[in-house]
């Protein structure tokens, strides 16, 4: 049969009034009007679809089958249209985050994610921990949709780009016992003979950047030697007594009985956590969790 979408639709809003007035107003045209379009439909069915008995219209035996299959047709456009729908809105759809352990242990990154999963849960969410430079070769790969990271970062791979999300600032962990650990706030100078504990050595990125910028704004250069990629390990290796560490303000709700978290004096350095994607993303449900990375933004925490 050679029939339109409209014209399943005329049949079945016909079928299910069974009365032409009734329909027509229904569909929103004239009764002449459905009956010509019946009649082509009749034409097209090669058999009568409904039948008059005292005044009443009924469906044929070809009118029911017909309605049925009509029908049908007519659930699957829509459920189709409701699917295109909701992808296009960011409804369905998967996402991939990479982040940095303190993006984790901030409790900013899970809030996010629960609050996006409550109102997308249809979507399918990955989460990596991973560290920057890996996050940002996986952003730029397509690998990763979004990636938390620390700032600073030497360079963005082509085709990514960034934004800050949160500021916070930074603190020293150090030792329960250290001679520093009583003072309302260190002074940054006092560490020189420290050894200082970092997630990675690479040069202007992230905290060991933030590092070498403390501690040269201080008039030395700090002896880094105690390595972790993960923050919590690092406060758990202040607790065992190799060293001290920078890190940001959020990281005092992990703090274990042997660490302490002191702000520094004369010092207003702030860890920026930012989030990397692809300058091109076409994908609704990655962007509808950017637009909330973006809401997200706020003062910074003191």
């Amino acid at each position: 049969m050679n029939l339109e979408l409209r014209h399943y639709r005329y049949f079945v809003a016909l079928a299910e009034e069974l009365h032409f007035g009734r329909a027509a107003e229904r569909l929103g045209i004239s009764q002449p009007a459905l009956s010509q379009q019946f009649r082509w439909i009749e034409q097209q069915a090669g058999a009568p679809l409904l039948a008059r008995d005292k005044r009443r219209l009924a469906l044929t035996e070809v009118g029911r089958v017909f309605h049925e299959e009509a029908a049908g047709i007519l659930r699957q456009v829509r459920q189709a249209e409701l699917a295109t729908a909701s992808a296009s809105r960011g409804d369905v759809g998967s996402v991939s985050i990479g982040y940095v352990a303190s993006a984790a242990l901030s409790g900013l990154l899970p809030g996010l994610v629960h609050r996006f999963r409550q109102e997308h849960p249809a979507v399918v969410m990955a989460m990596r921990e991973t560290d920057v430079p890996a996050q940002l070769e996986a952003v730029a790969r397509g690998e990763l949709d979004i990636g938390f990271v620390r700032l600073p970062l030497r360079a963005l791979p082509e085709g990514v780009a960034l934004f800050d999300i949160d500021a916070e600032p930074v603190v020293v962990a150090l030792h329960a016992t250290h001679a520093l650990a009583r003072r309302a706030r260190v002074d940054v100078a006092l560490l020189r003979d420290e050894t200082f504990i970092c997630t990675h050595t690479e040069h202007g990125t992230g905290f060991y950047a933030i590092t070498q910028a403390i501690c040269g704004h201080a008039g030395f250069q700090p002896r880094v030697e105690a390595l972790s990629r993960q923050m919590a390990t690092i406060i758990s290796m202040v607790a065992a007594g190799f060293g001290v560490a920078f890190v940001p303000a959020s990281m005092r709700a992990f703090a274990p009985p042997d660490v302490v978290f002191k702000p520094l004096a004369r010092n207003d350095v702030l860890s920026h956590l930012a989030v990397i994607h692809r300058r091109n993303e076409r994908s609704p449900a990655v962007l509808q969790l950017l637009a909330r990375c973006r809401e997200r933004k706020g003062p910074r925490r003191k």
